[in-house]
């Protein structure tokens, strides 16, 4: 018996249950292979997750699709009663076990809004406020890197060496970070902590779905959804007053380890997952090295060229064009790989040639990138424009982190009423747009603080909203045999728009800031100390004060047009995803499977 055979046992019964495997073939439960039945029921589970709670801002990336072989009811078919005793005792076990999986997702959650909150002062302390964009793009990139591989990783060899390395290697790196006496050191620590934190969250949900069943995933992944909000609404605030007060910005991830080790010790005690049928050969040959390195090295290079062009050296200078250049041709190999080498791509390419993966994709690329620019950058207007503590700038993306779970719950929640998602999904575009749109109009001295509160929830409704809605949209229009792909490539696309979204915001900024300080009138001298420390601004003259609070202000505005073009064209890609009925969904009936048939065979001629 293999280890598949508990979940196909009872084929014929799920092959009619209602919402089950008959809302999306026709055919035939004993004319299915093993893995077409799979692949039906876990579409349909994948639907029912995200339609009832399942968040998918906790994970950046989608779990492998052969994680159900693992869990103890993954597909939602009956089980031997034994089986239902034994789950029941271990409840005290599931519980002790999610609470260490969900420390991780606390201290990844809190990492992020955390590192937000310190930009303006390790930039002020190394002078280096013009590159400390890459404090938060070294991160993102080794994440880019990693993240997807954890889900291979864990499968050859189990759960718990994959969350334990994940880790390990956080906690190195953050205590690295405490420790960097320089940017170039910050900078390589915070590339080792992504590695491992590529893992906190992404081996939450593959150890979540494991050991939960689907019909109580919702509950699970909703508790866990929470804890990843708690951690983002308080990381801001926190790390500002720790860079604000005597203790220093580098106390904000020290404080960090001792939860590392705290995790650590709770995985190696209670979790234990066997890897997955297979061999160890096999397995191996599954994982797209090649690809997540040639596609880190492609954005890299093209992120340094972006960075330095302009605001470093010249655009014409031939590091900068090198950079680009090297990128393009990197970022073809990686294509090259994608199509011809890669066993199990992370982008397979077939899939963007489809109109609802392909308009997903990009939405989530540019949402992405709205998010994190405005993560990344409202903390710094408030430090270097309003002149305020970065302990109370931190306080202004709690409203960001909260509306966005809530959003994205709030989303699943009604798709589950209604099984109909089209307007609220465009109405979530919509807010990507006003958001930002409302921030160009900031004005030191002139915007009312209230305003400014009002503000800040609309990019956070659009992308947990969004995330979301797409997520089922994208499952709900394809074969389940597809999901797998699909939805690796819409990952994918979320991750490198968070790189995105840090690095071109902080290039675009320091560029419009290099111009603006020039046409103020203001000394090369100033202008250099000011765009190598920015708290230089607020020792200057009243009058030059003015004239550079000014120019700040000018190249945050030109920042906040820059977010908002992105959030205007998630909505312009959100318009061109279709809205298909959802199994078990009250919507959904039986003759509603082949009119959605009819549209899957339509985008594939397409």
């Amino acid at each position: 018996m293999s280890e598949r055979t508990p979940l196909l046992a009872n084929q014929a019964n799920a092959a009619s249950r209602p919402g089950g495997l008959g809302t999306f073939s026709s055919q035939p439960a004993q004319q299915m292979t093993d893995e077409e039945i799979l692949a039906q029921e876990s579409a349909f589970s994948a639907i029912r997750d995200a339609s009832h709670g399942v968040d998918p801002n906790s994970s950046a990336f989608a779990p492998p699709p052969d994680q159900s072989h693992f869990s103890i009811n993954p597909s939602g078919l009956r089980v031997p009663d034994a089986i239902a005793e034994e789950q029941e005792t271990r409840r005290p076990d599931l519980l002790i076990i999610m609470g260490a999986m969900w420390i991780g997702t606390f201290v990844a959650a809190l990492d992020g809004t955390v590192v937000a909150t310190i930009l303006s002062k390790v930039g002020s302390e190394f002078h280096v406020s013009k590159e400390v964009g890459w404090l938060g793009t070294s991160y993102l990139l080794t994440q880019t890197a990693f993240q997807p591989l954890y889900g291979r990783l864990s499968d050859i060899f189990g759960r718990k060496p994959a969350t334990l390395f994940a880790s390990a290697v956080f906690a190195l790196g953050t205590l690295l970070c405490g420790l960097s006496q320089t940017f170039g050191q910050l900078c390589v620590a915070r590339a080792i902590a992504g590695i491992g934190g590529g893992g906190l969250t992404s081996m939450s949900t593959i150890v979540t779905s494991d050991l939960v069943s689907i019909k109580a995933r919702g509950t699970w992944q909703g508790l866990g959804n929470l804890v990843f909000a708690t951690g983002a609404a308080v990381g801001g605030p926190l790390g500002g007053a720790l860079a604000d007060g005597g203790l220093g910005w580098r106390t904000a991830f020290l404080m960090q380890v001792p939860l590392c080790f705290i995790h650590f010790a709770v995985v190696s005690w209670k979790i234990d997952i066997p890897a997955g049928p297979g061999s160890m050969k096999e397995k191996f040959k599954r994982i797209d090295v090649f690809g997540a390195l040639t596609l880190v090295s492609s954005i890299t290079l093209l992120l340094a060229g972006l960075s330095m062009g302009g605001n470093e050296r010249e655009w014409s200078d031939r590091l900068v064009v090198g950079s680009l250049v090297g990128g393009m041709v990197i970022l073809v190999l990686f294509v090259l790989v994608e199509k011809y080498v890669a066993r199990e791509p992370i982008m397979p390419l077939k899939v963007l040639f489809s109109r609802t993966p392909a308009a997903v994709a990009l939405a989530c690329w540019f949402i992405s990138m709205s998010q994190f620019g405005i993560i990344f950058n409202v903390p710094m207007y408030f430090t270097s424009v309003e002149g305020t503590s970065s302990s109370y700038a931190g306080l202004h993306l709690i409203p960001n982190a909260i509306v966005a779970s809530s959003c994205s719950l709030g989303a699943g929640l009604m798709m589950a009423r209604t099984g109909r998602y089209k307007r609220m999904m465009l109405l979530g575009g919509a807010c990507a747009f006003i958001g930002p749109l409302s921030m160009c109009f900031w004005q030191r001295g002139v915007t009312p603080e209230w305003l400014y509160w009002i503000t800040m929830p609309f990019g956070g409704a659009a992308f947990g909203s969004t995330l979301t809605i797409t997520l089922v949209a994208l499952i709900a229009s394809i074969e389940p045999s597809m999901m797998a792909a699909a939805t690796g490539v819409t990952y994918l696309f979320r991750a490198t728009g968070s790189v995105l979204g840090i690095s071109l915001s902080n290039a675009l900024l320091q560029g419009k800031l290099q111009a603006n300080l020039a046409a103020s009138g203001l000394s090369a001298h100033t202008i250099r100390a000011i765009r190598s420390d920015v708290s230089t601004i607020w020792k200057l003259p009243v009058k030059q004060r003015g004239l550079a609070v000014e120019a700040m202000q000018l190249s945050f505005r030109w920042v906040f047009i820059g977010i908002a073009a992105t959030g205007l064209l998630a909505f312009l890609c959100l318009c061109f995803v279709p809205e298909h009925p959802l199994p078990g969904s009250p919507s959904k009936t039986p003759a509603a499977a082949a009119p959605r048939a009819e549209t899957i065979a339509e985008e594939d001629e397409e």
